[in-house]
């Protein structure tokens, strides 16, 4: 019985999601809503792509041809299961090996507190006045949080707070390049590898926090922010840099690529980096699941989203 219900709440839950897509599509369409609506269905089961994706994408404006080239949820992990073999993944999984693989491209001193004395963190804190704390499993945008020892009573004050907030890895504030400061005190420029023999790019992005998590669609061959930055909704937050250049975005690239070879028993990677003013510092890998977000047309050049990055794999 228990079962029946999950099975039915789904099926209302389902329904109300489609109806909602139905009805943005049509007030953006000037097709009749009967063929919208079939329109949608067939789009389910031609190209997988569902009423969600069917009203992000803005398939009510895109030919045949154009929709083959998107990548869809049931595509999407279709390649990524093709791509990245878990049982391979133990260096993405694990904060402190990553950091010790790649401790060249680090570009920093990254200590971890449970390896450290209580004076050595006290030490580590009078030294830099300001630090970075963050988790030893999360991402890094997701849990960093920046310590001023100008806010505590003293520095045995804040090391108690670093251990109790379970920052464990402490490494010093970022340099970032002034222009970069212009959008936010920490940019993180994602950039999206797939190995298939050689390297590739298949997208880049910049994220920050706000209130929530604010994203930015990044144009490789131009180098420089396309389009409105969104929030995690995928609404709109601010037109402000469409065309703002990525400072040693081409360096950046460079050195993707050849993380992407390093690692190249996970062929699919988002990499994450701070670029200073003097260095590009690796902060970040994960496996990467922002495929919607590097299709909305806004971002697109010929309306072609993402599929042709994968048409050898």
């Amino acid at each position: 019985m228990d079962s029946l219900k999950k099975i039915y709440k789904k099926i209302v839950k389902d329904l109300k999601v489609f109806d909602k897509n139905f009805n943005y599509v049509i007030s953006k369409s000037n097709t009749f809503s009967f063929i919208l609506f079939w329109d949608i269905i067939g789009c389910r089961i031609r190209y997988g792509i569902t009423s969600n994706e069917y009203r992000i994408f803005e398939f009510y404006n895109l030919s045949n041809n154009k929709r083959k080239t998107f990548m869809s949820k049931r595509k999407y992990e279709h390649i990524r299961n093709k791509l990245v073999n878990k049982n391979l993944t133990n260096t993405l999984n694990s904060k402190e090996r990553f950091n010790s693989r790649f401790k060249d491209y680090l570009k920093r001193e990254v200590n971890n507190i449970n390896k450290m004395s209580f004076k050595q963190i006290e030490n580590f804190i009078l030294e830099n006045k300001t630090i970075i704390g963050k988790s030893l499993s999360a991402s890094f945008i997701s849990s960093y949080k920046q310590y001023d020892l100008k806010d505590y009573r003293s520095p045995a004050f804040l090391a108690k707070d670093i251990q109790d907030n379970k920052d464990y890895l402490l490494e010093k504030p970022f340099n970032q390049h002034k222009e970069l400061n212009k959008i936010a005190p920490m940019v993180f420029v994602n950039v999206v590898t797939v190995y298939n023999d050689t390297p590739d790019v298949v997208s880049a992005t910049i994220k920050f926090r706000d209130e929530d998590t604010i994203s930015g669609y990044i144009d490789i061959k131009n180098k420089c922010l396309k389009g409105h930055l969104k929030n995690e909704k995928g609404k709109n937050y601010s037109d402000e840099f469409d065309g703002f250049e990525i400072p040693k975005f081409k360096s950046t690239i460079e050195i993707a690529k050849k993380l992407c070879e390093e690692l190249s028993e996970v062929r699919q990677v988002e990499w994450s980096f701070i670029i200073g003013s003097k260095d590009i510092y690796l902060v970040d890998a994960n496996i990467w699941d922002d495929y919607v977000f590097c299709q909305m047309r806004e971002f697109l050049d010929n309306d072609e989203g993402l599929m042709t990055y994968y048409k050898n794999i």
